[in-house]
């Protein structure tokens, strides 16, 4: 019998709601607002009387913008939007039940927790332009905290002991599913990374202004990486040019290196580039939509079907997590259907 550890049931809540505090606690969005042009009224919904005022959402759909990195038309910002509010309108829900059940939460709780956010910026001022940045005062963060605490206990509460996944069923579901447990070739790379554009540009940039210098960051980054191919070519090692210059770096650190890698999981390009290299062989300059590589074929393992053993712990999270979810979405249902909610915005 599969027993969730403390940490599913926080999977099982973040899948269900937009986590406020956490979300207030991310790198400011950075340039020009690209919510400027939407017409998101001040107050977005009224969920049995409260108000969920539009700061919160203008703030995540430039936070998921960006990070989406492509000009996105009206009706697709406007779908963003509406999922956004509609994540807001049920953690509230969860809120005043857990209120109305009497669940609440100590004041030394939420403080705890907003000293850890408080804590992952490098100092007070830092964290006093980044509630600036975002609109809110530290009574409303600390209220956002308590409303997710509150709303997790509450989820918690439903779903423990309620959910059950057999050996038998996990057993099943792989020899049903085995096909879909086949592993194709895999290789294991390195890579040096040149991007078209600098993140620290794309993060700090305005969106106009980066086009506007979309040629000329592009001639830079071919210039960078003719630079890099030149030096492997000349024999310096690959691992220190990657941790020099690589912009992927969270592999620069290990030289460049990605582990094992399954053909489909990256650009077209760079799968191509790959199955043309034997094991040892360096290639000359890779382009993909992301930007330029040099890649470096380690190792490679053949086609082969996942053991029972690796996938039996991901089995039955999935199983757990499949029937978790129900659950809770008939619950809120029922919250739903005995609340006054009213959306002064929904997206197209």
């Amino acid at each position: 019998m599969f027993k969730p550890s403390g940490w599913i049931f926080g999977i099982v809540f973040l899948s269900c709601l937009t986590f406020s505090a956490a979300g207030w606690a991310q790198p400011p969005a950075g340039g020009e607002d690209l919510t400027e042009d939407m017409n998101i009224p001040r107050v977005v919904a009224k969920v049995n009387g409260v108000e969920l005022r539009s700061g919160y959402i203008r703030f995540r759909l430039n936070l998921d913008m960006r990070r989406m990195g492509q000009n996105l038309n009206a009706r697709q910002k406007s779908q963003i939007a509406g999922a956004i509010i509609e994540k807001e309108i049920v953690r509230e829900l969860m809120y005043q039940e857990g209120r109305t059940k009497g669940q609440g939460v100590s004041p030394a709780t939420v403080e705890k927790e907003f000293q850890e956010f408080k804590q992952s910026y490098g100092s007070e001022n830092e964290f006093q332009k980044a509630l600036e940045e975002r609109g809110i005062s530290e009574a409303e963060l600390k209220k956002g905290i308590e409303v997710d605490l509150i709303a997790k206990n509450l989820l918690d509460e439903r779903v423990k002991g309620k959910v059950h996944v057999t050996d038998t069923q996990v057993k099943k579901f792989y020899e049903d599913k085995y096909e879909s447990f086949k592993r194709p070739e895999a290789f294991r790379v390195r890579h040096i990374f040149i991007a078209y554009v600098p993140f620290e540009v794309v993060q700090d940039t305005p969106h106009e202004e980066m086009k506007e210098k979309a040629d000329a960051y592009r001639v830079a980054s071919r210039k960078k990486i003719d630079e890099v191919v030149a030096k492997v070519q000349a024999g310096d090692r690959f691992e220190d040019l990657a941790k020099l210059y690589s912009d992927d770096k969270e592999s620069a650190a290990k030289g460049g290196d990605l582990d094992f890698i399954y053909k489909g999981v990256f650009d077209s390009q760079f799968d191509q580039a790959v199955s043309q290299l034997k094991v040892g062989e360096t290639s000359g300059i890779v382009e993909t939509e992301f930007g330029y590589h040099i890649i470096q074929l380690m190792e490679t393992k053949p086609s082969e079907y996942a053991p029972f053993e690796e996938v039996e712990e991901s089995i039955q999270k999935h199983l757990f997590m499949t029937e978790a979810q129900k659950l809770v979405g008939r619950y809120i249902e029922t919250l739903r259907k005995k609340a006054d909610i009213i959306v002064y915005y929904r997206g197209q």
